[in-house]
């Protein structure tokens, strides 16, 4: 028995870009549509990264890292009537 096709599939898995953000909304969603009538969102997050110092036990927080998300069709127009300023979110997708 081989195990190549396994191996394959778990190249094919790990070298996808698919990354799952937890912050805050930057700004209001801004909707737009596109000439054939598709919705489409747009909004930046911004994500802390906080760690444990072992040493002292103490949290200490790393600059925020910066995401421009766009999201399509259903999903724009949801983000564009619920999220603001200051919203948690997660957000799933891809990197580009």
């Amino acid at each position: 028995m081989t195990t190549e096709p396994l191996q394959l599939l778990w190249l094919q898995h790990t070298m996808n870009s698919n990354i799952t953000l937890t912050g805050n909304c930057t700004r209001d969603p801004e909707l737009r549509y596109t000439p054939g009538g598709v919705a489409t969102a747009s909004f930046g997050v911004a994500v802390n990264r906080r760690k444990k110092d072992k040493a002292t036990g103490e949290w200490t927080e790393d600059a925020p890292s910066f995401f421009d998300v766009v999201c399509w069709s259903e999903m724009a127009e949801h983000a564009a009537e619920s999220l603001t300023k200051g919203s948690r979110v997660i957000v799933t997708g891809r990197l580009e």
